[in-house]
């Protein structure tokens, strides 16, 4: 039995998974934790999105189309037939998904097959035979729920789990939950002007002394030549805001970088942690977006500085933070 505070990890970071199941995941999403309840996914088997149902985001339309594609990607096992809604009885532990994404931002559906094999046999079946276009992402059992396996699909947060559970008639019920999480669209009063006369970049919060901070990113360096100035707009242009929800990231050692577009605004954006963009425009509200090591290496680009972080901390000093999206 794994401890209730499970540690999950995928490119993004570490996640923080609360479940009392034992949970094995290669590729899970951001915000993944053990469901008690079936907040996010409608039982009945349409999709929803947790926060907005209206689907008036173009990112949301999308997400609803992969959540369908995911659904038609399963590969039954043979003999399995696909059922017109939730099973009657239901298994006790088949009520809600085992596993489910804390983000704001999440369409869901959930679909039910009656197999003759036993759940094993299905979850054999499932790992030898993947949805078309999906790859292994991970694994989970516990005391209170059935055994199931879940698989990434291409998009930001994508993926199908797949929990089986011995029926009244002894054939079994499988229940399939269907999750795609989206990135809000960004408002286009957000973007930000070309006017700044000048823009400057600084490393500042000096990291773990046994990661010395190289002196061309401790000094500021300033470009007032218009097309630099231009790209890094453009470059600030096409961040996407974050996924509203908790996240654990991981340990954040300080480092920052700040550019500066006088009369325009000022940005904070971590190379580490949780990789955050905070854009204060002149006079405005802060702003938070995703993307900081990749912004920060093309920013420095343009000032002809190499960066030379990649973001990972010292081997031996990362741990796990948990910490809130704004």
């Amino acid at each position: 039995m794994a401890s209730p505070q499970s540690k999950l990890r995928n490119s993004r970071g570490w996640i923080g998974a609360t479940t009392a199941a034992v949970v094995v995941v290669a590729g899970a999403a951001v915000g993944v934790h053990a469901s008690p309840s079936g907040s996010g996914v409608n039982p009945a088997g349409s999709a929803v999105a947790a926060g907005s149902s209206s689907a008036t985001d173009p990112h949301e339309v999308v997400a609803q189309q992969e959540i369908a594609h995911m659904l038609a990607a399963f590969q039954a096992p043979p003999g399995a037939t696909e059922s017109a809604g939730q099973p009657d009885p239901l298994p006790s532990g088949l009520q809600h998904p085992p596993i489910q994404a804390g983000a704001q931002t999440q369409a869901g559906a959930v679909a039910w097959y009656s197999a003759p094999q036993s759940p094993d046999q299905v979850l054999a079946w499932v790992r030898a035979h993947p949805p078309t276009g999906s790859s292994l992402s991970g694994s989970g059992s516990s005391s209170v729920g059935p055994s199931f396996v879940s698989f990434a699909f291409p998009g930001t947060l994508n993926w199908l789990v797949v929990s089986p559970l011995s029926g009244s008639d002894g054939r079994t019920v499988v229940r399939l939950d269907a999750i795609a999480v989206w990135t809000p669209s960004r408002p286009a009063a957000t973007k930000l002007g070309y006017g700044a006369p000048s823009v400057s970049v600084v490393t500042t919060a000096p990291p773990d002394p046994r990661q010395p901070l190289p002196a061309s990113e401790a000094r500021t360096q300033t470009a007032t030549a218009p097309l630099i100035i231009h790209q890094v707009v453009d470059l600030l242009n096409a961040l996407q805001p974050q996924i509203r929800g908790a996240v654990n990231c991981p340990s954040d050692d300080g480092t920052r970088v700040r550019i500066t577009l006088p009369g325009l605004a000022v940005v904070s954006a971590d190379p580490v942690g949780c990789e955050a963009v905070e854009i204060t425009p002149q006079g405005g509200a802060p702003q938070f977006y995703t993307g900081g090591p990749d912004l920060i290496a093309k920013v420095y680009a343009l000032f002809g500085i190499t960066w030379t972080r990649t973001g990972a901390l010292p081997q031996g000093i990362e741990r796990t933070l948990a910490s809130g999206t704004p």
